[in-house]
């Protein structure tokens, strides 16, 4: 599993981020857009990790060494992984999967960091474009192959990927899952919830500002973060799997800054953990 800290599960983990680091901006793998697009003689080419399906199939791959739990390890946290592995899991109507073996329900949501203006994603409207030409030039793709949409928005790196938006965007996704959360309970009762949030964002650290040197941060443990985490403690749900593949970082001078891909997250102990406060002012994305 991914460590938090050399030595148990917490207080390195938090002494790690509260460090400050050189750190390189990068390009990431951008996001993915939510409809089909069709190829030559109308064959339907699928984009990759916007149905629920193809997301619990993501995680189901994820190695142990990317997986972190948060704040700690737990009976209902590994319960939710072993389901999510095992193919337990079934789709149905409301949430999204069950698996009644394990007494668990699961639903899936996605989110991003992209600000949009006029309630207009100029990313989603740019991959849309891309889309429509690979259908006008008859890409000829197997249905069951797995399409990205790797674009740029145009917008300074601010503009595309901003902590505010990210911040904004899975509070309003999550609180609106979580408004349905009895009736989803009521569905099974005696189940515990999960959510799977397919998160589309960038990394992020936290800048010395205008004082302090180009480069040196420190780097962003968003499952730790406390505007996150307060969301989560309002979310109705017994745990968060929250997916995290496109969040990449590298420190100047070592290399690459290791992430989870996957972090469980078992509410109920988040009460018990103290976590960590950034200033929004001073977020940048590590995209360059």
């Amino acid at each position: 599993m991914w460590d938090l800290e050399p030595e148990s599960t917490q207080e390195v983990g938090v002494n790690r981020a509260g460090a400050y680091k050189r750190l390189s901006m990068h390009d990431p793998h951008a996001a993915v857009d939510s409809s089909e697009t069709s190829g030559e003689n109308g064959t339907r080419m699928k984009l990759a990790y916007k149905d629920e399906q193809d997301m619990a199939d993501f995680a189901s791959r994820i190695d142990d060494a990317a997986v972190c739990f948060y704040p700690a390890e737990s009976d209902v946290a590994h319960r939710f992984l072993e389901s999510i592995r095992s193919g337990g899991l079934s789709q149905r109507e409301r949430p999204d999967f069950e698996d009644p073996a394990a007494s668990l329900l699961l639903e899936a949501m996605v989110v991003d960091d992209h600000p949009r203006p006029g309630k207009k994603d100029k990313t989603r409207a740019r991959e849309g474009s891309v889309l429509r030409e690979l259908k006008e030039v008859g890409l000829n793709v197997h249905p069951d192959v797995k399409v990205f949409a790797s674009v740029s928005s145009g917008l300074p790196t601010d503009q595309d990927h901003n902590y505010r938006a990210y911040v904004d965007q899975f509070t309003r996704t999550v609180l609106n899952h979580a408004s349905k959360a009895e009736a989803y309970r009521a569905e099974r009762p005696g189940y515990d919830l999960g959510f799977l949030v397919f998160d589309e964002s960038t990394a992020y650290f936290e800048s010395l500002g205008a004082f302090g040197p180009p480069g040196m941060g420190r780097p962003h443990l968003w499952f730790a973060d406390s505007a996150f985490v307060d969301v989560m403690t309002h979310s109705r749900a017994d745990c968060v799997l929250w997916l995290t593949p496109y969040k990449s970082m590298r420190e100047a001078d070592s290399g690459e800054f290791q992430l989870p891909t996957m972090t469980i997250i078992d509410v109920a102990l988040l009460s018990r953990k103290e976590h960590l406060i950034y200033d929004a002012r001073r977020m940048v994305s590590s995209e360059k």
